[in-house]
């Protein structure tokens, strides 16, 4: 029998708290899986719109293969990362949380209306997403370990629709161009995970970039027509794989003997049932604010004949002009074309000039094969907008089940007022969208809008919108003056267009 001689303090052993008493696999599934199911129901409208707009062709399937690319990146981050201190507080962690939460419903419920006609455009809704995502888990795992995984966080919010779109459009904008951005992202997310060193960070990306460029390359040469969706996911995905299976065979090679497994830590951040109400509540709140309406770009039937062919004038009117736009490949695709017709009266008409003058307008005919990218980039993002209100659209009926949408533009930096007429029409495999603008100055030097890249100039008038409101970029009061000019001409437009002259049957 053996004497315990060690002194009595008299201290009652403490047990450890609950929230480590828990194993830690069943703490982090449980914050997982509440922040996951709050950021898919809180957003599952834009979710749904995403996938509807990558099967119209649009390029927004690239989001869903985002999070694979943060979770390549994080495992890395999570991997290197030394065991924390039990060092927090759950009220910063609280009150910086909940601030994301609140941004969230702020940027889906108050700044996105008033972009609802650059939705598909911007997507500001996945940037609210990314936004709850981060103050969630904020909530959940505390401000310390989210913010040690900084380098993914950025790397998503780098991305955004429209930072996609600037990107690939400055590579030249073709289907090539949208691959290589995802495989430059994939690039990145590659250098995170393996970059223990910057030696082997700059190495990963190097592999992971030139073996996804490959990769799309072949994929075009092979199948030219493929779908964009194979191009963003099979090149990112497969740079990613091959460029992580070879950094762990090397990492590997020549130890055969069993790995150690290893330990998971125990969230540091303690338990908190109200992080978790606060999440759910917010969820709720945006799952109840609805997105823009998605009005379907109409396209009924057009004329016959081939869309390569310029319009025919309307009776009365003679075409003086021609010219071609190439930079629309870019945006529509490489089969995009873009034509302006000038046309001019033959005669006076007292009705459109008090001098009688002869007036002139200007036809654009944009011509894509992707149906998609016309509710994509409306029409006014075919010209340089800057510092000009737009009216409501009025809509007129053009005859052959063509309807147009008649509004103005007002230029306050040049003093002038155009009045604009458009309408779509599909033909064969091609889809038309056919602009008629006409200018409150009769003159034969009159000042048109000219079609030109203005995604740069666009962004200076959103940033302005969102300081000041839309009253800046809103006619409230317009005058149509020249709606009777537009109707009249739209209608003989349409209605020469199925001429017999013009291949269309008697």
């Amino acid at each position: 029998m053996t004497v315990d001689t060690a002194p009595n303090t008299g201290a009652v052993p403490t047990a450890p708290p609950r929230w480590r008493a828990r194993r830690p696999l069943a703490i982090l599934v449980v914050r997982w899986v509440v922040l996951l199911a709050c950021v898919v129901l809180a957003f599952l409208p834009t979710w749904v719109r995403l996938a509807q707009e990558a099967s119209d062709g649009a390029i927004t399937a690239y989001i869903f293969v985002l999070p694979l690319l943060a979770v390549v990146a994080a495992q890395g981050v999570a991997r290197r990362r030394a065991d924390e201190l039990p060092i927090h507080d759950r009220q910063t962690d609280n009150i910086v949380g909940g601030i994301g939460l609140l941004v969230s419903i702020a940027i889906k419920a108050l700044w996105l209306p008033r972009y609802a006609d650059q939705y598909e455009l911007a997507h500001l809704d996945v940037l609210a997403a990314l936004t709850f995502f981060f103050g969630g888990a904020i909530l959940m795992f505390g401000l310390r370990p989210v913010g040690r995984f900084w380098s993914v966080w950025l790397l998503l919010l780098a991305l955004s629709p429209l930072g996609y779109r600037l990107v690939a459009i400055g590579l030249g904008g073709g289907r090539f161009a949208y691959a290589a951005v995802m495989v430059l992202l994939a690039g990145i997310a590659g250098a995170i995970a393996v970059g223990r060193t910057r030696r082997r960070g700059w190495l990963g990306f190097v592999c992971t970039v030139s073996s996804g460029l490959a990769v799309a390359a072949v994929m075009l040469a092979v199948w030219p027509q493929i779908d964009i969706t194979w191009l963003q996911l099979v090149p990112t995905v497969g740079a990613a794989a091959v460029t992580g299976s070879g950094f762990y065979l090397t990492a590997r090679r020549g130890r055969f003997d069993e790995r150690r497994p290893r330990r998971l830590a125990v969230p540091t951040a303690k338990w908190s049932p109200s992080s978790i109400v606060v999440s759910i509540v917010a969820a709720a709140v945006l799952a109840l604010v609805p997105l823009p309406d998605r009005t379907p770009v109409a396209a009924p039937t057009g004329p016959p004949g081939a869309a390569s062919v310029p319009l025919v004038p309307p009776v009365g009117f003679s075409e003086i002009d021609m010219e071609q736009f190439d930079w629309v490949r870019a945006f529509f695709g490489s089969r995009a074309t873009l034509t302006r017709q000038t046309m001019r009266a033959d005669e006076g008409n007292s009705a459109w000039d008090l001098r009688s003058r002869p007036r002139t307008v200007v036809v654009d005919v944009l011509s894509t094969t992707n149906r998609a990218s016309l509710a994509v980039y409306p029409e006014s993002t075919l010209y340089r907008l800057t510092n000009t209100r737009t009216s409501q659209p009025l809509t007129i009926d053009l005859g052959r089940g063509v309807t147009g949408a008649l509004y103005t533009s007002v230029s306050d930096a040049l003093l002038l007022t155009w009045t604009k007429l458009v309408f779509h029409w599909q033909r064969g495999d091609v889809f038309q969208r056919v602009t008629v603008i006409s200018v409150d100055n009769h003159d034969l030097d009159a000042a048109f809008p000219q079609p030109m890249p203005s995604m740069a100039s666009n962004l200076g008038t959103a940033i302005g919108t969102l300081l000041r409101g839309n009253a800046i970029s809103i006619d409230d009061d317009p005058e149509y003056k020249d709606r009777e000019l537009l109707t009249t001409f739209g209608t003989g437009l349409v209605r020469q267009q199925w001429a017999p002259a013009n291949g269309a049957p008697l």
